[in-house]
């Protein structure tokens, strides 16, 4: 495989293909796509939609990190992670081994004060200092978790599994698919200890979220049926938190459901219905609401409207309902990671409506509001190279951003 950031997806999609002895059309059919979208896709005259990575990736028995160039290794270099990511996979190594260490685990109250700062770093896309922190954190609520008892024991363990949800994100934003695999692990754990079944729901939503990495969408569908029959009767007799739970839920349903086929048709029905769901659950809370698991409210889910017609390849319709999206300040300041998000489905969407200038315009935007989250996106490096092909008149600022990304 091509090493270079210059490769777009579609040619290491053809390299891993020539690699396995495959012709387009015996991948096309393996993978179950077009093979007239694969061979626009390979020649870059077509976006990659991540369904279409996902299915590749699993007919060519390869994971989807190696067909967008996860890790970015030299940058992360650049940013001095390997030394937080190496701390974080020790870290991981203990779980359920009482030791004996030179200072016992501070009281819970003051690990829980760290753990919410903690919280505050990956809802703002810090990746470097939320992985940096994490490690002594999870040490030390792994202590706790055994000196403690009773309610206080639980209480540890539902710290725990949080801290293990932030790293998760960071892992999973980098590209780190085995160690997110690991967390996931070690947050059942902690979850299914903690007398908490909110935590139990949250280790199923990021669950459900590796299985975009792996093709496997029918499996992530599955859990979230499972989980949204588990928090159903809290939910409608209005528990709040059940609420933002629920309508996570169905959010992720909604995108599982979008990418279960490789040309974005395949459960296009349900995944509208399941946005719908979402919507539902909204109006029910009124407005924007933070928990102690998850936040949920009209913002976020118009958000995921956008994010699902650019999944399904409506372009089009994702321009106009992005055009319509008026996010207010203090959703923008408090979600940065979000929002990032957000600009750049937008610009995906913009490039392949042939409204470049835009595109770049909402990757700054992107940028502003999560830097980190933005420049390890591999989608932002796709529509970087694809700006940058298109470049005739060699615009300054995109060539500025394309060496920031790393392109």
């Amino acid at each position: 495989m091509p090493d270079s950031n210059d490769t777009h997806i579609g040619a290491r999609i053809a390299e891993q293909r020539n690699l396995a002895h495959l012709t387009q059309r015996g991948l096309a059919d393996k993978a179950h796509i077009s093979y007239s979208l694969l061979s626009k896709v390979e020649s870059g005259h077509k976006p990659a939609s991540p369904a279409l990575i996902a299915a590749c990736a699993r007919a060519l028995g390869i994971e989807t990190s190696v067909l967008v160039g996860q890790p970015f290794r030299a940058e992360q270099r650049e940013d001095r992670f390997e030394a937080p990511i190496a701390a974080l996979r020790a870290s991981l190594e203990n779980w359920d081994v009482p030791l004996d260490p030179v200072a016992p685990p501070r009281p819970l109250h003051d690990i829980a004060a760290d753990v919410k700062a903690l919280g505050e770093l990956r809802r703002s896309a810090e990746y470097w200092k939320t992985v940096n922190r994490a490690p002594a954190l999870i040490d030390e609520l792994v202590e706790a978790s055994h000196r403690l008892d009773g309610t206080s024991r639980e209480r540890a363990h539902r710290l725990l599994a949080y801290t293990y949800r932030c790293v998760h994100d960071v892992v999973y934003g980098l590209g780190h698919i085995d160690l997110g695999s690991c967390v996931l692990a070690r947050m059942g754990y902690s979850a299914e200890r903690s007398g908490d079944p909110n935590m139990v729901f949250l280790t199923a939503y990021l669950r459900a979220q590796s299985c975009f990495s792996t093709g496997r969408h029918e499996v992530g569908i599955r859990l979230m049926e499972r989980a949204l029959a588990d928090v159903e009767e809290s939910a409608r007799q209005g528990d709040r938190s059940a609420l933002c739970v629920q309508g996570n839920l169905r959010l992720r349903a909604t995108m599982l459901a979008a990418r279960s086929n490789p040309a974005g048709k395949g459960q296009e029905d349900n995944a509208r219905a399941q946005w719908q769901e979402a919507w539902e659950t909204a109006e029910r809370l009124g407005a924007d609401t933070e928990n102690y698991v998850m936040s949920f409210g009209p913002s976020n889910t118009l958000i995921h409207q956008v994010s699902l017609e650019v999944e399904l390849g409506n372009y089009g319709r994702a321009v106009k309902a992005a055009a319509k999206l008026h996010l207010p300040s203090q959703f923008a300041a408090r979600f940065p990671e979000r929002v990032g998000h957000h600009f750049i489905d937008v610009s995906r969407a913009q490039l392949w409506t042939g409204h470049r200038q835009a595109a770049l315009a909402s990757l700054l935007k992107a940028r502003t509001a999560a830097p980190q989250q933005t420049r390890y996106h591999p989608h932002v490096r796709e529509t970087v190279r694809a700006l940058r092909r298109a470049d005739r008149a060699n615009s300054e600022s995109l060539a500025n951003y394309a060496r920031w990304v790393g392109v």
